[in-house]
């Protein structure tokens, strides 16, 4: 095909052509930067959205944090005086058996040994084996110059017979 137009109509018609061309690429542009700015908006929105979130979150956590750390404070404060309270309450088992053991006469044996634990006072039940009634008489006086022993309970059955008694009694610290 040949072209036969005049060169100022053809002059004309590329400037109509390149100022399509602008048109288009400036159309192209302005609707590229209206979605990105759409874009960073909606952003822009999320984050802040997520921001406000947070802030909330982190504002009723300070609430309950600090009411509950007081709490949880006050209440392990309350525990650990109880531990301490009862350790330095508590008698070590072995002095017990020590000082029971220290009291023990020579012809006297123990089978059973039973510790138990209360509130106010500390149980202890000993059953044995004593060959003479003046041993096992010899052994409850030397428990009860114990001043850390009171409350014995001995039982009749344990001075009925003279020799080979199976004795069993209670005390308490």
């Amino acid at each position: 095909m040949i072209n036969l137009l005049p060169p100022e109509y053809k002059e004309e018609l590329w400037g109509e052509e390149r100022l399509r061309l602008v048109l288009t690429l400036g159309i192209l542009l302005g609707v590229f930067l209206v979605c990105l700015a759409l874009a960073l908006l909606s952003i822009r929105v999320y984050v802040w959205g997520e921001i406000n979130a947070q802030q909330i979150l982190v504002e009723s956590q300070r609430k309950e944090g600090g009411e509950s750390d007081s709490t949880r404070i006050r209440e392990l404060n309350t525990d650990v005086a109880a531990i301490v309270d009862f350790y330095t309450k508590r008698v070590p088992l072995a002095d017990v058996i020590a000082r029971i053991e220290a009291a023990l006469p020579e012809n006297v044996y123990l089978t059973s040994f039973s510790y138990a634990t209360g509130s106010p006072r500390t149980k202890i039940s000993l059953k044995g084996f004593a060959s003479l009634t003046e041993d096992l008489l010899a052994f409850k006086v030397n428990l009860e110059q114990d001043p850390s022993f009171e409350n014995f309970s001995f039982p009749q059955s344990n001075w009925i017979r003279a020799a080979d008694i199976d004795f069993s009694f209670d005390f308490e610290l």
